[in-house]
């Protein structure tokens, strides 16, 4: 509620430009989105909503004393209304948080933002390494979680939920820093002088990432570390578009793999090997039997889905075998998406995947300035995530999508022209200096 309600003041206070320019087919599939999971809580008679979700009756006399084909009032397509409603106000606040952001950037602040996300992520790690030493089964020390068995990483309740934030953090970081050293005009030479042009913030970021990869690899998520390499490759290969000289691009290559040879440090690769064993596991517990059953529900509501949100209450009827466990989302971000919102959401959400890789595409291409760093370091991220998001849903956590939103801001803003800066050369200045 707090997240929701300051996004609703910052759209407020901001008031960003939707639906024009270039992104006006991004920005009008993101609405067409909100809407298709906004059409789940409208009420329909018992025969309509039969004709659209015929599986919904199925459920609700599974899960219901009270329903009955001849009495049933009419009733949303959702099979849990209160849950939708709350997925759809998050899906709006994400999506406004993103409007908002990339509003402000188109105006500057940038690099203040991702220091902002450096000091946050550094915090994180300190604040999960001390709470996993001191008190490993409560949330701050005090808040116990819902589920019994939950292991608290910090302010996460899943390890996956903090390895898809530190995924995202780590390379736009680094995008900071390699703007930094290459807008030195000393990094074109050799070797010393590249050594002389690291300063002291720079050292400040590679320090941070580093870290931060290092609570990456200490929170044993496999499908995060695995997002998170894929990540850093996509670094190096965009870098290649900029760095025409080989032994720049050897370098920055060079220093990643320190970097990650660093972090590992803080890898259990003992435990991480057992962890990656378990992966694809076949028992009835394991994700090929989540896919599977996660599979049938979405075959049988194609068309609508179950609902936004309403995941856990369709697997209550779903979920085959033994119930020691219960299967409160799919380990696949996209399977659930499938599942929830069949493809009333899947044609407007492929098509705004569709329209913001083309408008990423045409940002990289145009983008002279070193911002190209920052936007090539937030698409990595991106990319970190969304190969994650193959076994896990970490999105689903607020923390994670609101820092989506604003990497896929920082990925995909357009900066003013000239003449709609301050007219000072002062302030002229300072604006470019700070983006």
């Amino acid at each position: 509620m707090p997240f929701c309600a300051g996004v609703a003041v910052l759209l407020a206070a901001e008031r960003p430009s939707i639906g024009r320019g270039r992104a006006r087919l991004l920005d009008w599939s993101l609405l067409a989105c909100l809407i298709a999971l906004a059409a789940q809580l409208v009420p329909l008679s018992a025969a309509a909503r039969g004709r659209l979700s015929p599986q919904a009756f199925q459920i609700d006399s599974a899960l219901r004393l009270d329903a009955a084909p001849q009495v049933f009032p009419p009733h949303a397509l959702s099979i849990d209304a209160e849950s939708t409603a709350w997925a759809v106000a998050l899906g709006a606040a994400y999506i406004g948080l993103f409007w908002c952001a990339r509003g402000i950037f188109a105006r500057g602040g940038v690099r203040t933002v991702t220091r902002g996300v450096t000091w946050l992520g550094l915090a994180l790690t300190v604040l999960v390494a001390v709470q996993r030493a001191t008190s490993p089964k409560l949330l701050y020390w005090y808040f116990r979680p819902l589920n019994a068995g939950a292991s608290p990483y910090g302010p996460f309740v899943s390890r996956n939920a903090l390895a898809s934030w530190l995924a995202m953090a780590v390379p736009l970081i680094i995008g900071y820093a390699v703007a930094r050293h290459r807008s030195d005009p000393r990094t074109g030479l050799g070797i010393a002088a590249r050594a002389e042009a690291i300063d002291s913030t720079q050292l400040w970021l590679a320090g941070a990432a580093c870290l931060m990869m290092g609570g990456l690899f200490g929170s044993m998520s496999r499908a995060g570390i695995f997002g998170a390499a894929v990540g850093l490759i996509a670094f190096i290969a965009l870098s290649r578009t900029r760095i025409k000289q080989g032994r720049g691009l050897i370098w920055m290559s060079g220093s990643l793999a320190a970097m990650i040879a660093a972090a590992s440090l803080f890898a259990n690769f003992g435990a991480l090997a057992m962890r990656l064993q378990e992966t694809t596991e076949s028992g009835v517990w394991g994700r090929r039997a989540i896919w599977r059953d996660t599979w049938r529900m979405t075959q049988d509501f194609w068309l609508t889905g179950v609902g936004a949100g309403a995941f856990e209450r369709g697997m209550l009827v779903y979920q085959e075998g033994s119930r020691q466990f219960f299967f409160n989302h799919a380990h696949d971000e996209y399977l659930q998406l499938a599942a929830e919102g069949g493809l009333l959401l899947a044609v407007p959400a492929t098509i705004a995947v569709i329209a913001g890789v083309a408008l990423i595409v045409n940002r990289l291409r145009g983008d002279r300035t070193p911002i190209f760093w920052l936007r090539a370091g937030a698409v990595s991220g991106m990319i970190a995530v969304a190969i994650q998001s193959i076994w896990d849903t970490g999105l689903r956590t607020p923390a994670n999508g609101a820092l989506f939103a604003v990497i896929a801001a920082i990925a995909l803003h357009e900066p003013r022209p000239p003449h709609d800066e301050p007219a000072s050369r002062h302030g002229s200045r300072s604006v470019a200096r700070d983006r």
